[in-house]
């Protein structure tokens, strides 16, 4: 099995003012970076294979590219203005384009989740076999990880609707496999939110 990670790194920070994947972290590290690396360091299996992560990008992306460690192959969103479901469809589009048995989709400013969470999403998915999603909030969620059944529907999003309409379709079908992941429920939208995450790091 060949699973495919992508980053999304595409909205515009509306709500930040400010490019807030950008912004730095004690350690001189970013956001962006800190997202990349844990997932940069995800390790495959016996049964899987890890393949090279991509980073889809939009708006600022002449500000956040050079974040980027040299060679990171990227995954543009030109309709990103438009609305989440246009980068995630994005991202379906080039996955379509591998051999991937899966696409792992998580989101750049989900500053909790480590290189650990995200290969016990893995390896959940790995038991189930189903898509399999976080569990936060009382709903499934990012990150993610499409079968490629669903690479289709995925491509077909568009606007400010992500992927959880067909996350909890397929939980009423029983064809999805969950895992508690309690830190993906905190992402930096605001200074507020970047202040806070801030100050934890720091005690």
């Amino acid at each position: 099995m060949k699973l495919l990670p992508v980053l999304l790194a595409a909205g515009g920070s509306r709500r930040f003012e400010g490019v807030k994947l950008a912004m730095p972290l004690p350690g001189g590290t970013t956001l962006l970076s800190r997202s990349v690396d844990a997932l940069s360091k995800v390790r495959g299996s016996c049964d899987t294979q890890i393949l090279p992560l991509r980073v889809c990008l939009g708006g600022h992306a002449g500000t956040l590219k050079p974040l980027l460690p040299k060679g990171t192959a990227i995954i543009p969103s030109p309709d990103w203005h438009l609305g989440l479901g246009h980068s995630i469809a994005a991202a379906a589009d080039a996955a379509q384009g591998t051999d991937a048995d899966a696409l792992l989709l998580a989101l750049a400013d989900h500053a909790l989740l480590c290189t650990q969470d995200y290969e016990s999403l893995i390896q959940s998915w790995q038991e189930s076999g189903k898509t399999t999603a976080a569990w936060y909030l009382d709903a499934p969620g990012a990150p993610a990880i499409f079968n490629r059944a669903d690479f289709g529907e995925l491509s077909r999003l568009c606007g400010d609707r992500g992927a959880k309409g067909l996350l909890k379709s397929l939980q009423k079908q029983q064809q999805l496999g969950w895992m508690a992941l309690p830190g993906a429920s905190i992402d930096i939208d605001t200074r507020a939110d970047f202040g806070r995450f801030v100050s934890t790091r720091s005690e």
